[in-house]
């Protein structure tokens, strides 16, 4: 009989596929247990002991195969078969994903080189594009290739990074085909800007819905540009959307251009259910009607957010959002079935962007414009005086008591309070800064979320600066701009709100850019600091986040950070790292909580 040392007892969890394994100390099997794949174990201080998946306890058994000094015990014969069965259900299950993985890469190999044919033939066919647009006119190659590519597949995502002329391609993928209604929705920011680039780059004419200034009605006009607001019921009166719809009078429609497409991304908006309704198929006496999604940020957050877009694409590869979000994104339902949680083990982001590829065009601007300069992120860390800092301490413990007696209120709502004072306390830090700017002779650009901070740097720089918050109407924005962007102008510092400076603005006259108060969107963040980094501009770009230390500030900081990391793999299949500490919402919360001894 042989001498056994001693015994792990493995009992099953049950409400997953793994097991508790409990044990006498042992350096070496501890050790093994460390070896195994992160995302497969771990130890559980609270029932002292460890947790492995069926996998990793199998692979353990093997490791320990031949040894005599140690017996894997399932307590009964039972328990060990249905450990076995399970096995045999993982070495299928494997074997099934080894297959799909290899079909998955030969689609992707094959994507791959179809791109790249593009871009190796662009060349035969620059003049006939160029042709298409008016006398001057500078196409860059890769807007060539992304409209040769929609050409394909007609139904696209375009998601090149801001500021390399997305719309441009789009524009010139309907002037290629000779489309004769053009259905275009943009934020509101935006629709001037996409009605000045049809004027600027082709002879086609277009009308703006709603605008006293059209130069021809929606009859006459090829590209018919509303706002998303359009699609939302609360600004009209009518009961039913589809009555609004009709009053415009456009009931054919060869194509449908989505700039900015993120405005769509979540399912329970009014603004996207009018948009999948109105665009059905059978409403249109064109069937083959193709659908253009724009976006520099398609996901601001997080893969989920792509599911919107994807099914407008594809409804077969993309069928329901249930199985997008939990086979794709690694989201179940949480205990009391309120939300969601994200096991980011469960995620298949690699696979998602394998399988996004025969629908997405993607052009990054180290890729395209060489000549562009660097941008790069940094954090200048402010200092609060005693005074302030003692405010700060009580708002936070306000805000750490309202979390735990009102646990289903707003926490964005709740944690405002916070932000705003922070925003306030550092406007006289960022008049030195920018001062200190303006001694250089450089142009700056501060955003913040909130409208009293940048009134009241406006008061005091006086009429240095430009002001815009959105109080003020597009036109006056625009010339804003302009005044902004001459070198011979007074005006050396823009002043903007998150909201108002995330689309559609070419300020590449500045260099610099102060965020008072960050943004809890990846998205937003990138979409700001992408007003400088763009074509045009000549200096090295730098975006400074100001922050107070262990406040609110680092941890939003540190939850953008990690949201990046999401994104990036999804979209452009890299892994991002970073030095700064990983965070979510919920760990900003538990922060707060935690810092000031709060029941969790």
């Amino acid at each position: 009989m042989q001498e056994i040392i001693f015994v792990v007892h493995c009992e099953r969890i049950r409400r997953r596929q793994w097991y508790y394994l409990r044990f006498p100390i042992n350096d070496q099997l501890i050790q093994r247990l460390k070896n195994l794949p992160e995302e497969s174990r771990k130890w559980n201080a609270s029932m002292i002991c460890w947790e492995v998946s069926v996998a990793s306890l199998f692979a353990l058994i093997k490791r320990y195969r031949d040894s005599k000094k140690i017996h894997f015990d399932f307590g009964n014969e039972d328990s060990r078969k249905i450990f076995i069965e399970q096995i045999k259900k993982v070495e299928i299950a494997e074997e099934e994903k080894r297959k799909f993985i290899a079909d998955l890469n030969i689609k992707k190999e094959h994507w791959v080189r179809y791109k790249q044919e593009l871009e190796n033939t662009y060349v035969d066919y620059s003049e006939k594009m160029h042709a298409l647009l008016k006398e001057g006119v500078k196409l860059y190659p890769h807007q060539i290739v992304a409209a040769m590519f929609m050409n394909v597949t007609r139904n696209t995502l375009i998601s090149h990074e801001m500021g390399l002329g997305k719309t441009l391609s789009a524009i010139l993928y309907v002037e290629m085909n000779g489309f004769e209604k053009v259905f275009v929705i943009t934020p509101n920011s935006l629709k001037f800007n996409f009605y000045g680039e049809v004027q600027k780059f082709t002879n086609s004419t277009a009308h703006i819905v709603n605008w006293k200034k059209n130069s021809c009605g929606i009859e006459e006009a090829k590209y018919v540009i509303v706002n998303y607001d359009f699609f939302n019921p609360k600004n009209t009166k009518d009961k039913k959307f589809i009555s609004k719809w009709k009053k415009l009078g456009v009931d054919v429609i060869d194509i449908v251009i989505c700039d900015e497409s993120s405005k769509l991304k979540n399912t329970k908006a009014n603004t996207y259910k009018n948009f999948k309704s109105t665009f059905r198929k059978s409403l249109f006496r064109n069937e083959k009607i193709s659908k253009i999604f724009l976006s520099g940020t398609p996901a601001p957050n997080r893969a989920h957010e792509l599911y919107t877009v994807l099914n407008q694409i594809s409804d077969v590869d993309f069928a329901t959002k249930k199985y997008f979000q939990e086979y794709y994104c690694g989201m179940t339902r949480d205990g009391d079935g309120w939300g969601y949680v994200v096991d980011t083990m469960a995620q298949k982001l690699e696979e998602l962007y394998h399988k996004i590829a025969p629908f997405t065009h993607r052009k990054r601007k180290f890729e395209v414009l060489t000549d562009l300069p660097d941008k790069t992120y940094q954090r200048i860390i402010l200092e609060m005086t005693d005074d302030e800092q003692r405010i700060y301490d009580e708002i936070e413990a306000g805000v750490a008591n309202e979390f735990v007696e009102n646990p289903n209120g707003n926490p964005l709502t709740i944690m405002i309070r916070l932000r705003q004072y922070l925003a306030l306390v550092k406007v006289q830090h960022v008049i030195e800064l920018i001062e200190n700017v303006f001694e250089t002779g450089e142009k700056v650009l501060v955003v913040d979320f909130f409208k009293d901070s940048l009134y009241q740097l406006k008061e005091k720089l006086g009429d240095v600066v430009a002001l815009h918050t959105g109080d003020q109407s597009v036109e006056e924005r625009a010339e804003l701009v302009k005044t902004f962007q001459d070198p011979n102008s007074a005006i050396k510092g823009f002043l903007g709100s998150i909201q108002t400076c995330n689309y559609g603005l070419t300020l590449t006259a500045a260099s610099k850019l102060f965020i008072m108060t960050l943004p809890y969107s990846v998205g937003d963040y990138d979409q700001v600091s992408d007003r400088l980094h763009r074509i045009g501009q000549k200096s090295a770009v730098n975006i400074y986040a100001l922050i107070f230390p262990d406040t609110i500030d680092d941890y939003v900081f540190s939850a953008i950070e990690n949201k990046r990391k999401e994104i990036l793999k999804v979209i452009d299949n890299e892994d991002y790292s970073s030095n700064v500490s990983e965070s979510v919402l919920s760990e900003v919360i538990k922060k707060i909580k935690e810092k000031h001894g709060k029941q969790l």
